[in-house]
């Protein structure tokens, strides 16, 4: 049960059934499997990115406006030691055959093939790409073009968190359609309608449906289903994309920015400088409130219980920024990019000590 409890409509909590049953069989697969990361909290650093939607160049690409970001992000957590987790929706292949969206990028994959080679890299599949679930087609395909060795692509992904010889908890990573209807029993006439018919409309008109929640009211009722399913475990932090909107512990990029403008208004002595920064700050968050954004625009967050949902957001906003999730040096952060100055950097929107989100989600 989420926070609100009660005041949840019928729908909504119908919907949190189907999600969490998804996700309940999505965590017993990953269990069963044995398979599992170790994160070492003081020496690990990880980068996840979601949602690219590569396509092939055409005006029905939702990636190449956020190209040019995206690869001055792997350049610099490649770099910087990070490991790089893309949670799904890679590939847009929905609407486009795999080898026509791999011919479309090599610079790209040439920059993850890097974290690949490097055996820094952990890819999972999501609706728009579930083709790679299955080991044929990753190897006929991805195979040749990562490299090796051999590139194995899950459903979702246990990071178990240590420090020193203790465990802290788990991160479960998943692509966040489980429980989708559209993805699940419908998948097949879904991307049938967008392969033959919503593409050709996408390049004519430059609207973009690969938002799964272009409306407020769905991307809540994804956040309410993931967060209620992750409140209920213990000791765990679910971290998904799918819903294209970035989430740092059921707060929304809107409500994580106005926290920071005022952390900065409290902490920082009047000065042109301090001034500016605020003034950047307040800036970002009109235009991530702008309302043709794929943004959430929630007149309010349920309150918090406990700290164990986030959501990368995705790489393909119109606007050309990216978001995504680091772990490095002790903290979880929501970082996009480019930073406040539109320079290649990250900036940072919400940090949190990850050992004390994890103590908080415990019970």
């Amino acid at each position: 049960m989420t926070a609100q409890g009660d005041n949840l409509t019928a729908s909504a909590q119908s919907h949190i059934t189907q999600v969490g049953a998804a996700l309940d069989a999505a965590w017993a697969r990953a269990t069963a499997s044995g398979e599992a990361r170790v994160l070492d909290l003081a020496a690990d650093r990880y980068i996840i990115f979601s949602d690219q939607h590569r396509g092939i160049r055409n005006g029905a690409d939702d990636f190449q406006r956020c190209e040019r970001v995206y690869n001055a992000a792997l350049a610099y957590y490649f770099h910087r030691g990070y490991t790089l987790v893309v949670l799904g929706d890679v590939e847009e292949l929905w609407e486009e055959r795999p080898a026509a969206v791999l011919r479309a990028y090599p610079r790209t994959l040439d920059l993850e093939a890097q974290f690949h080679r490097g055996g820094r890299y952990v890819r999972l599949w999501g609706n728009h790409d579930d083709e790679w679930q299955y080991a044929d087609s990753v190897r006929r395909h991805l195979q040749p073009v990562y490299g090796d060795p051999p590139l194995c692509i899950d459903e979702s992904l246990r990071l178990i968190v240590t420090e020193g010889t203790a465990e802290l908890g788990t991160l479960f990573l998943l692509h966040g359609h489980q429980g989708d209807a559209v993805s699940g029993r419908w998948s097949g006439g879904a991307r049938f309608f967008v392969r033959y018919f919503w593409r050709t409309f996408q390049r004519l008109t430059g609207i973009s449906l690969n938002t799964p929640a272009t409306s407020g009211d769905l991307r809540h009722k994804y956040n309410q289903a993931m967060d209620a399913w992750a409140v209920q475990q213990s000791r765990l932090v679910l971290i998904a994309g799918h819903t294209h909107a970035p989430v740092f512990k059921f707060q929304t990029q809107e409500a994580c920015l106005t926290a920071a403008i005022e952390r900065l208004e409290s902490a920082v002595p009047q000065s042109d400088a301090a001034l500016e920064a605020v003034s950047l700050w307040r800036a970002q968050r009109e235009w991530a409130a702008a309302p043709d954004q794929p943004l959430p625009r929630l007149e309010s967050t349920p309150p918090l219980t406990k700290p164990c949902y986030f959501n990368t957001g995705c790489c393909c906003f119109s606007t050309g920024d990216i978001t995504g999730i680091e772990i490095a040096q002790g903290q979880i952060r929501l970082v996009r990019w480019p930073d406040e100055t539109h320079q290649p950097g990250p900036s940072i929107l919400a940090r949190a000590a990850l050992r004390e989100v994890l103590a908080e989600c415990q019970g």
